[in-house]
């Protein structure tokens, strides 16, 4: 599976939006109240979610060759004046196969260029082993929170963080 990291377009909202819900709902089962992701999934898709993903999201595209075909997989998005990760989602049928990684990892450069020292996130529960196995949080660097939705419901969550370092590219071995 290849996968690319572009900017997003408004062409791309509706893909994000139905991945994030599709995610939620398989992602958080079992780990918040089944009432609560169905507020936090319902409802269509919002012109100003679409101006969101327009402005700020990141997209992983999935390209496949037998036949040619592109597909949105994955979001992000970096909220830069808090220096906070946001918004990543991967569609459930590529859960594991490292796009989330590849996303974070995306944002992650993204930040450190920017200047960014220290990202944040808020993380769902289900979440959490994956991005502390990704560097984020540790003693520290994470705290139990509540996430206040705007759609009125109150989620247990961890706020993580990771301090940036500059990656070291890759070596080709010859």
């Amino acid at each position: 599976m290849m996968i690319t990291i572009r900017k997003a377009t408004k062409a791309d909202a509706q893909a994000c939006w139905d991945i994030r819900n599709a995610a939620i709902n398989k992602g958080c089962a079992g780990f918040y109240d089944a009432g609560d992701l169905i507020i936090w999934t319902e409802g269509e898709l919002t012109e100003q979610f679409s101006r969101i993903v327009d402005a700020h999201f990141y997209v992983a595209e999935q390209s496949n060759d037998e036949p040619p075909l592109k597909r949105v997989v994955g979001m992000v998005m970096l909220d830069e004046p808090y220096a906070q990760l946001e918004a990543l989602f991967v569609s459930p049928d590529t859960m594991g196969l490292g796009v989330g990684k590849v996303l974070l990892q995306f944002i992650e450069t993204m930040a450190f260029n920017q200047g960014i020292a220290q990202l944040r996130l808020e993380s769902t529960l289900n979440a959490v082993d994956f991005y502390r196995h990704c560097g984020f949080g540790g003693k520290g660097l994470e705290e139990e929170s509540i996430y206040c939705s705007p759609r009125g419901i109150a989620l247990e969550c961890m706020v993580m963080y990771k301090n940036l370092v500059r990656r070291k590219p890759v070596q080709n071995a010859d």
